[in-house]
């Protein structure tokens, strides 16, 4: 039966997609931290815009970028995101394999409302972002999971295993929650694995400027990929402009044209002045974002160094993005372990959200201050051993 909810004598009932999601998902809607609580729950880059986007944004608005612009996106952020896709890839990327979304959300939504259909098999190596497989469920199509390898890498053997006869194979690279990079030969493999295949390969890069003495390898620079991969990238994390919801993936030209297409049906043009401060924002480039980089590669070696101290706590240097995912070391689900941290004045994202395997870990953010950090470790470290890991404070 639907969910039903109704307002003066009428009943009205979600629907089927809806109650899919509703039955499977784990992503939560959202908290507000209370009191003192440290939040680090959240992929919430805390820096400012960009000084130069602000500018552009503005001018953008008043030059008379308020109305209606062109329904698959600006031309001229298309084209500089072919030229420079095409510099990072070794191939000719034109414009019109480029798709402007809501955000790298609503371009992964447009992207699986476009090509999967009910009973369609979808291959998602897991722990992973968990908006994947709520997209798969509101379509009906069907999620593979195929769980990570203990340190947190593909395996490939089991992805194409599992992938036969599958639509689509969605990777976050880097990882979230997991923080793992995937090496050049394993996204090799899979390409010539695939090879003979329908199978489509996604590729969510949205964290690919932060990355910590890893070779990231986009996608799209894998000739064994060329024929099959969508790449998905945004300004949100690299920029530090999540409010600005702009995303685009790159894609062979027949599904970009079907994502494009979705995306003008459920959402109409994007924001004009938002895509012309993106222009601004990719052709300065690191120049806007290398003081992120250098902020979170001193946070992340922070987090190695204590977070690795605290008793019962493991877990793989992250490789990228901005997240530890670690063992807690407790003998609870995680979920109550998360919430005996938040009472505890500490939030944090329990790994059973991002798959079956993430069973047994959290997710802590470090897009916030060192003060924030360690504040917040010296109160995991004291709820873990409310918990039974450790009597001992510990103190940074």
């Amino acid at each position: 039966m639907h969910n039903t909810f109704s307002r003066s004598d009428v009943n009205f009932s979600c629907s089927t997609g809806l109650d899919r999601v509703r039955r499977t998902s784990k992503r939560p809607a959202g908290t507000v931290p209370s009191g003192d609580a440290v939040d680090l729950s959240m992929g919430e880059p805390d820096f400012s815009a960009p000084v130069a986007v602000v500018d552009a944004m503005r001018s953008a608005v008043q030059d008379g970028y308020s109305h209606y612009g062109d329904l698959n996106g600006d031309p001229e952020l298309r084209k500089e995101i072919a030229r420079q896709s095409t510099l990072r890839s070794n191939q000719k990327v034109v414009p019109a394999q480029v798709s402007i979304g809501h955000g790298a959300t609503g371009v992964l939504a447009s992207l699986v409302l476009a090509l999967v259909s009910p009973g369609d098999r979808v291959v998602i190596p897991e722990p992973t972002y968990s908006l994947y497989s709520d997209l798969v469920e509101m379509v009906g199509g069907q999620v593979i999971w195929v769980p990570l390898q203990s340190d947190l890498q593909l395996d490939v053997p089991a992805i194409l295993s599992a992938a036969r006869g599958a639509k689509l194979l969605i990777l976050c690279n880097p990882g979230n929650p997991t923080g793992a990079v995937f090496p050049q030969e394993d996204l090799r493999a899979i390409g010539k694995g695939l090879q003979g295949s329908e199978t489509v390969v996604v590729s969510d890069e949205a964290y690919s400027a932060f990355t910590y003495g890893a070779d990231l390898t986009s996608a799209i620079s894998v000739p064994e990929l060329t024929e099959r991969v969508v790449v998905v990238d945004t300004l949100s994390k690299s920029f530090a402009l999540t409010g600005f919801r702009l995303g685009w993936s790159i894609a062979p030209p027949a599904i970009a044209a079907a994502i494009s297409q979705v995306s003008r049906m459920i959402a109409g043009a994007p924001n004009a002045a938002v895509q012309r401060a993106a222009i601004v924002a990719l052709r300065q480039g690191h120049s806007l974002y290398s003081n992120m980089q250098d902020e979170y590669s001193r946070r992340r070696e922070f987090v190695v160094t204590h977070l690795s101290k605290v008793q019962g706590v493991s877990f793989e240097a992250p490789q990228g993005a901005f997240y530890a995912f670690f063992k807690h070391g407790v003998g609870a689900t995680s979920d109550e372990v998360r919430l005996h941290l938040a009472n505890a004045g500490v939030l944090l994202r329990s790994g059973s959200e991002y798959g079956a395997s993430g069973e047994g870990y959290l997710r802590m953010s470090f897009a916030a201050s060192l003060g924030e950090i360690a504040k917040g470790i010296d109160r995991i470290a004291l709820g873990l051993g409310q918990m039974g890991v450790d009597d001992r404070p510990h103190s940074i």
